[in-house]
């Protein structure tokens, strides 16, 4: 029996599962950690936190599976995208690393449009910028950390300094690499042009970028031991962890569209061909298998702002299990509340690091559960404005696949269903994007003879599909419109509140 070995270093955690070449997972673990927030804005986490709950998740894998080590032919990598590690002359990382939540490079965000022009820059990158991209953030830290960026020998990308630990070899793959706006993401290389432009020197990027289902190197002894796996077994590129997830929902082709909510949020739809939208509202992305792309539009605060919820204002250990059960007897629409997840600043289709969160038709009829519902109904509501946009570029969409920890709550599911007027879907999988670094180790090591055949053996649909309830429909039709409304009547209101903050 051949097993392969999926890793998904993640935002609020590093997760570990172990599959055979069916599909069938035989293991899971996984070890949680939390965002640094040294300043308002900022949001950085250790790299060696990452490297011990991989260590941690792989030793239980391991252990719980009682399989045969030597029966792991290769080893897959998904990571959570755009965050910069910094590292020395001896790769060491020098200064904790700068994650995707980061909302301090705002005004290096605007240089760089200056700089390049919104035209040139979603002719070459297909995205626009944001803050926590590796583009804004080495612009931010060589204006204001001057001495700590005269350090930098290399900069990696999470899964890619987790892979470097693994193997030790540097190097990056087209998926993750389209998520630092240095990427000619057509042409799949770096940009000369970009870095020229904004006076980056290339010799600070991982090298040549490669194909994600490429071998990247080999396990290390020491690490090997450590782990409890054996010396030599290969370790693949992997991607991000949107495309991963994407591969372990089966979202390899056009048409079928992922809806993901994790601690941020997403919709993923793959592309045979490079569009972009010319207005950049969303990104346009290297999918994993060769001359393949996707459009991704991004939320940043979708679970966690009902975590937000629990821990800062209920103050309650009740389980989102819990809130699901509470909120059944609330009508769709929470009685006339509308929230606006933007608790970090919004990405798609904003782009707008200033955006605050805000709770809309509060009076004194509500209670904790139409506050739990609003939650989750604005979340979705983020998610149907990159859907909007997705249409407007022409793109059909035949199928939606709910993903990530919200796919686990049926409650979330129907609110996608009814927001978005589409069924939805489900897969089997179990750590989705853990899951599609595993298949991607299968196509390297030639288990599968491509990302296609991979999907078509381990990714199987559940039987259980939602449908729109057309009542729902109605009433979130009609709140979406004040919702889309609220931002823009409010997003003036936003900035000045920054003096307000400082």
């Amino acid at each position: 029996m051949d097993y392969l070995l999926g890793i998904d270093i993640g935002t609020s955690g590093t997760k570990g599962v172990l599959m055979d070449r069916e599909g069938k997972i035989y293991a899971r673990a996984g070890r949680e950690y939390s965002i640094d927030i040294p300043r308002p804005d900022w949001a950085e986490q250790n790299p060696e936190i990452w490297w011990e709950s991989t260590i941690r998740a792989v030793r239980k894998v391991i252990k719980e599976s009682e399989i045969n080590p030597q029966q792991i032919r290769g080893i897959g990598l998904s990571g959570q995208m755009h965050g910069t590690v910094f590292l020395d002359r001896n790769l060491q990382p020098f200064r904790p690393a700068i994650i995707w939540a980061d909302q301090r490079s705002s005004s290096q965000c605007e240089l760089i449009y200056q700089k390049i022009g919104k035209e040139r820059l979603a002719e070459l990158t297909g995205s626009p910028v944001a803050t926590g991209f590796m583009c804004s953030t080495l612009l931010w830290m060589k204006e204001n950390q001057p001495e700590m960026y005269s350090k930098i020998y290399k900069v990696v990308l999470p899964k890619d300094y987790i892979r470097y630990r693994l193997t030790g070899n540097l190097g990056t793959e087209v998926t993750d690499a389209s998520s630092t706006l240095l990427l000619d993401v057509k042409r799949r290389c770096w940009s000369e042009e970009l870095l020229d432009v904004l006076e980056l020197p290339s010799k600070i990027l991982p090298g040549e970028v490669h194909e994600s289902q490429e071998v990247a190197g080999y396990l290390l002894a020491d690490v090997a031991r450590d782990i409890g796996l054996l010396e030599g077994i290969p370790v693949v590129y992997g991607g991000g962890d949107q495309s991963m997830q994407a591969v372990g929902n089966g979202v390899i082709r056009p048409g079928i569209l992922s809806s993901t909510i994790g601690t941020a949020g997403q919709l993923f739809i793959t592309m045979d061909k490079f569009i972009y939208d010319p207005k950049l509202r969303i990104h346009t992305f290297c999918h994993v298998i060769p001359d393949s792309y996707h459009l991704l539009g991004a939320i940043l605060c979708a679970g966690l702002s009902l975590k937000w919820l629990r821990e800062n204002i209920l103050h309650t250990p009740d389980s989102y299990r819990v809130f699901d059960k509470e909120i059944n007897k609330i009508r769709a629409g929470s009685e006339g509340i509308i929230f606006l997840p933007y608790l970090l600043g919004e990405r798609s289709p904003y782009m707008n690091p200033r955006a605050k969160g805000v709770f809309f038709g509060l009076s004194l009829k509500h209670q904790r559960a139409h506050m739990i519902k609003a939650i989750m109904e604005g979340v979705v509501f983020a998610l149907k404005d990159c859907l909007e946009v997705f249409e407007e570029l022409g793109i059909k969409i035949d199928q939606v696949i709910a993903s990530g920890g919200g796919a686990k709550s049926r409650v979330w599911r129907q609110m996608q269903a009814d927001i978005f007027n589409e069924e939805i879907s489900m897969t089997q999988s179990i750590e989705q994007a853990a899951m599609g670094a595993a298949i991607l180790a299968g196509v390297g090591v030639g288990i599968y003879k491509s990302v296609e055949d991979g999907c078509n053996k381990a990714v199987k649909l559940k039987e259980e599909k939602i449908k729109p309830i057309p009542e729902n429909v109605d009433i979130y039709n009609q709140q979406f419109k004040i919702y889309q409304s609220l931002y823009q009547d409010l997003k003036g209101d936003f900035k000045g509140l920054e003096g307000e903050a400082m």
